[in-house]
């Protein structure tokens, strides 16, 4: 008589510390080749710290009681139930043991999905299970991650070659004031709220969700924040357009959101302020000590004039992957 797996899927508890040291340090070991990580993940002992404090939740699949697989997501970084990684080690019937693992996920936050959104950045070879988590009806954006590379000659031109437009008469280009922020939550209300994003990301199509995202990348939540190297374009005054820039580490810079109010859209100043924001980089990157290698940003691979501004900089696409939603 053959054999029969015997699968179950548990909350991470502290009693499973020694035997899922194992699995997550093969996903730690694999987390560039197998995901496009840019940072090395976070040790195993600060890992089951965080799922202690509850910073993180963490299932784990088992066979016939041996950890294979786990799945992580957390609740307190936005208004969604961020899921990080789903890591199965081996190859053999990897998008069913993942589906088991998403399958006890959405059972366990049942009663959180009445108000939230779920979202799953699939990277990687993750991407593989597209199909299988659509059937389960989560749905799929296609996201590009776009960089500025240090090391690639053809970036270093185009930015030094690019001619833009003085601005015109009223608008000038400042660095980030806290006293800008409610009017900066106001244009990102406005630019995202019927985007791609606001469907993974609710806080996108309110006032007071805008000022959280505001709030969390100025608090360095989402990394160093750069208030010096941060563009805020304004009118008489008045701020009509913002490109943030933070730090994910002394080697790589990220610009987590750039808009422009409409009514002063298609006049090129978003290129002028991502341009200023690079070139300030640089500088800095000299002055700091930074080593900076790399200034990465996502965009909706559909959205053709964000991909075009970034490409008009010396930006070029990294990699595309799905980000799904439920």
């Amino acid at each position: 008589m053959a054999n029969i797996t015997i699968y179950k899927v548990e909350p991470y508890k502290t009693e499973y510390k020694k035997v899922f040291s194992g699995i997550y340090n093969d996903f730690k070991q694999n987390a560039f080749s197998y995901y496009n990580f840019e940072l090395e993940p976070i040790s195993y002992d600060k890992f089951v710290k965080s799922l202690d404090d509850g910073l993180l939740n963490c299932l784990i699949l088992f066979e016939d009681d041996i950890p294979t697989g786990f799945l992580v997501y957390t609740t307190l970084i936005s208004e969604s139930i961020e899921l990080n990684i789903i890591h199965c080690i081996g190859t053999e019937n990897l998008n069913a043991k993942r589906k088991l693992l998403l399958e006890k996920f959405l059972e366990l936050n049942r009663d959180l999905l009445k108000d939230k959104v779920i979202t799953y950045p699939l990277t990687g070879k993750q991407s593989a299970f597209s199909p299988d988590i659509e059937q389960m009806g989560f749905k799929i954006v296609n996201t590009s991650v776009m960089a500025y590379n240090l090391s690639n000659i053809d970036s270093i031109n185009t930015l030094k070659e690019i001619v833009l437009p003085e601005l015109p008469n009223g608008y000038s280009i400042t660095n980030w004031k806290t006293s800008y922020s409610n009017e900066i939550a106001g244009i990102i209300l406005q630019a995202f709220k019927e985007s791609s994003d606001s469907l993974f990301d609710s806080r996108f199509k309110s006032i007071p969700g805008c000022r959280d995202i505001v709030n969390k990348i100025t608090q360095n939540v989402y990394g160093e924040f750069l208030p010096e190297i941060t563009k805020v374009l304004l009118y008489k005054k008045r701020p009509v357009g913002i490109c943030f820039a933070n730090l994910t580490n002394k080697t790589i810079a990220n610009v987590p959101i750039a808009a422009i109010l409409k009514k002063h859209r298609n006049y090129g100043f978003g290129k002028i302020l991502l341009k200023k924001l690079v070139e300030d980089l640089l500088t800095s990157s000299i002055s700091n000590g930074w080593m900076l290698k790399e200034i990465n940003a996502s965009c909706d691979s559909d959205n053709i004039p964000s991909v075009n501004m970034y490409s008009a900089i010396g930006f070029t696409k990294q990699y595309t992957y799905p980000l799904a939603y439920y």
